[in-house]
């Protein structure tokens, strides 16, 4: 079996970890010399800093915990912290949303170990001394008469697996959309139709996912202006039923919607990591063939109209 086909077969199941996928992505994107999509995946097995974090990685809602000593041996541990309550100097609504930094390989083994927790994002011994000094000075109260030892952000084990599944996703759409250019691209350095151009424009559509990517790097992409976007779910559903796409792309796309909404906590301004996922596959399927999403339907018209829902074309 050819490199691309063993890609996409392990990114669409779930025996073959989601680092060891990216090092399989990494040898395609070498032998290709795809620089950017090398670039992301040294990052996703490193981690990230924060001034450069994709947006399937957050800012996410998150709970934030503490430890806590008082007098007499008295204390508290994982007790919940209500940012809300802390002053202006410490930006509590900045603190109610982290993004994950963390490298896949950390991820995976918090998740292998059935750490319950999840992954906690720990304050900067700095900011707990503050917090320790205003609280002393009366400027809050929180647990009378306790310091803090530690406090951090608490990420959920489904959250994690939200963001691999993102990563995974993107690799699996990425493999279809070269294997769709030239089925034994990577197979051989040096010797594949797929260019670095080429790769790399592939790699802004699909990795980097749907909005302003889609419009500036795609070729086949109209931006069209709606003048009347679909305003709810039902509505975006039955106007893509009317432009041909299959009963099971409309089902998976509910789904997407759905899980993505209930992660923000009942309200979605944006295409979350699992909408964001779905448009990643139409866009592979349409470069295979558009009879792959439905009745003929161009997979640009698709993304369009999904867009727009979200208010991100025009």
């Amino acid at each position: 079996m050819a490199l691309l086909q063993d890609v996409i077969r392990d990114a669409a199941g779930e025996t073959v970890s989601t680092a060891s996928l990216l090092r399989q992505a990494r040898i395609v994107a070498t032998r290709l010399g795809i620089s950017e999509a090398l670039r992301w995946i040294d990052a996703e097995l490193a981690g990230y800093s924060d001034d450069d974090v994709p947006a399937y990685r957050g800012p996410f809602s998150v709970h934030t915990f503490g430890d806590f000593v008082g007098p007499f041996g008295s204390g508290l541990r994982n007790a919940p912290v209500a940012t809300s309550m802390l002053p202006e100097r410490f930006t509590p609504a900045g603190l109610a949303k982290t993004c994950i930094l963390t490298s896949v390989p950390e991820m995976e083994e918090l998740l292998k170990r059935g750490a319950d927790d999840g992954l906690g994002v720990p304050w900067t011994a700095d900011m707990v001394a503050q917090f320790n000094f205003h609280h002393s000075r009366g400027d809050f109260t929180m647990y009378e008469g306790m310091g803090a030892t530690r406090i951090w952000q608490s990420l959920s084990p489904s959250l994690l697996k939200s963001v691999l599944d993102s990563i995974r996703t993107r690799i699996l759409d990425f493999a279809l959309q070269l294997e769709a250019e030239n089925p034994e691209a990577g197979e051989k350095a040096g010797e594949s139709l797929v260019t670095p151009e080429k790769g790399n424009e592939i790699f802004h559509t699909v990795i980097n996912g749907p909005g302003a990517n889609v419009a500036l790097n795609s070729r086949n992409f109209t931006q069209n202006s709606y003048s009347s976007p679909p305003a709810t779910d039902d509505e975006l559903i039955e106007r893509l039923r009317k432009a041909g796409v299959s009963e099971e792309l409309l089902t998976s796309l509910v789904q997407a919607i759905a899980e993505d909404r209930s992660e923000a906590g009942g309200t979605l301004a944006e295409p979350g990591p699992r909408t964001q996922g779905w448009l990643g596959r139409v866009l592979a399927l349409s470069g295979r063939s558009s009879e792959a999403i439905g009745t003929g339907v161009a997979g640009g018209v698709v993304t369009q109209l999904v867009l727009s829902y979200f208010g991100l074309s025009g």
